[in-house]
């Protein structure tokens, strides 16, 4: 009778004592600066870039997987890491997730990974530069590796000259046009989505080579990659109304999605030449066509379908791209129009 009675307890001890080894593990609690990304914070506590989707189906009240604000607190646990509600002491109580107050003439953005730079137009594509070589015969190069690159305009580059390394992603083309031929041709594309990989710091020109380090790697960096000057995306835009009204379609988003949805980056078909500038807010909307019960006699014009908004996060030659910020109960799609706020 003992000894059953020391086998049953032995199993209850081995199957409690994990539960009291996880329950007595203590997290570390490390609250968001500003510059913070999911992706980083994962990368940078369980060395896993590629766990923030985890991180975001855990949170589901989190809009954006790429919206994270300064003073968000996070639990770091040994291989996972937990989102303190607003609100929520460090060692519990309840309360609706949040996040850092914004207020109405701003909104707080943070460096997205892919980034609001997902696209570049065909005529562009004409001055990127290539890493052509390494020091090495390793197939893969990463941070802190040095690397030798064809400019497209060597004379202009410089040592302290940073770029941002891509690959060239689909060809994009135009809605309107598509509606207009019925057809798409390869020629007809007006630029090609692009995958980030990383950026790189040119150290040394030489006179058929510029010489560079690696400083970041998101993803597989390998001979032949593109690279383009880096520009970063500012931490706050301001929200600011256009002097004039300009309108615009809206091309693809980010990642060649059907529908698009809030949160999602957007790119459009008008940029610097129109006079569209950093934090421009815009209207998304849809012309309405009259039902087929009316009356085909009158010519009617009738309001525009609100499909939400937006705000233009980088603008280039000939395109920009945005956030939009707020959306209604219908789907957008390429190919719906955008127009600059006024006051």
């Amino acid at each position: 009778m003992n000894l059953r009675r020391i086998i049953l307890t032995a199993c209850l001890l081995l199957m409690i004592l994990p539960g009291i080894a996880l329950a007595k593990e203590k997290p570390i609690i490390y609250t968001v600066v500003q510059g913070d990304t999911l992706w980083g914070v994962s990368q940078r506590f369980i060395k896993d870039p590629y766990y923030w989707p985890n991180l975001w189906s855990s949170n589901p009240d989190i809009g954006n997987p790429h919206l994270i604000y300064p003073g968000q607190k996070l639990r770091i646990y040994k291989g996972r890491i937990e989102i303190i509600p607003i609100g929520e002491g460090e060692e519990g109580g309840t309360s609706d997730v949040g996040a850092a107050v914004v207020t109405p003439d701003e909104i707080l953005l943070i460096p997205t990974y892919g980034g609001a730079q997902s696209y570049i137009s065909s005529e562009e594509e004409k001055s990127l530069g290539t890493l052509v070589d390494t020091v090495d015969n390793r197939v893969m190069v990463t941070v802190g590796d040095k690397v030798f690159l064809e400019m497209a305009d060597l004379s202009a580059t410089k040592p302290g000259d940073i770029f941002e390394l891509i690959t060239m992603g689909p060809k994009v083309f135009h809605p309107a046009r598509e509606k207009k031929f019925g057809y798409q041709l390869e020629k007809n594309a007006i630029g090609f989505q692009t995958i980030q990989l990383g950026t790189l710091e040119i150290k040394e020109v030489t006179p058929s080579v510029a010489v560079a380090e690696i400083i970041t790697a998101t993803r597989e960096i390998k001979r032949g990659s593109k690279l383009r000057p880096y520009k970063q995306v500012p931490d706050r835009i301001p929200r600011i109304f256009s002097d004039t009204v300009v309108e615009g379609y809206i091309v693809s988003d980010d990642i060649g999605k059907i529908a698009l949805g809030q949160w999602e980056v957007i790119l459009l078909d008008i940029g610097e030449e129109e006079g569209l500038q950093v934090g421009h807010e815009l209207d998304l909307y849809r012309k309405r066509e009259a039902t087929e019960q009316a009356d085909k006699t009158k010519v009617l014009e009738l309001p525009d379908i609100d499909l939400g908004d937006a705000i233009v996060l980088e603008v280039r030659k000939g395109f920009a791209e945005a956030l939009i910020t707020r959306t209604t109960n219908l789907p957008l799609y390429r190919g719906d129009k955008v127009r600059t706020k006024t006051k």
